[in-house]
């Protein structure tokens, strides 16, 4: 089961309408991000790994290799 501050630390991520999918692995938050792209008007989606600052950017991308090793041995969340 998920550590509840780890949950609380994270919920505005997890609860956020674009975050489709959310793993815990090792004390790390993984999401599926998915936006509606304004300039191409068609849906991208983005993974990430949330950092302490709880902020989606394109600094904390993740390869879909590291997005998939955290949806196999994570635990999801959402």
């Amino acid at each position: 089961m998920a550590d509840q501050e780890l949950l609380a630390r994270y919920a505005p991520t997890i609860d956020s309408p674009e975050t489709k999918e959310a793993y815990l692995l090792d004390g790390e938050l993984y999401i599926r991000h998915e936006f509606r792209d304004p300039a191409e008007l068609q849906t991208r989606m983005t993974y990430h790994r949330v950092g302490e600052d709880n902020v989606v950017s394109n600094d904390n991308l993740v390869l879909l290799g590291v997005w998939a090793r955290a949806q196999k041995q994570g635990e999801q969340v959402k």
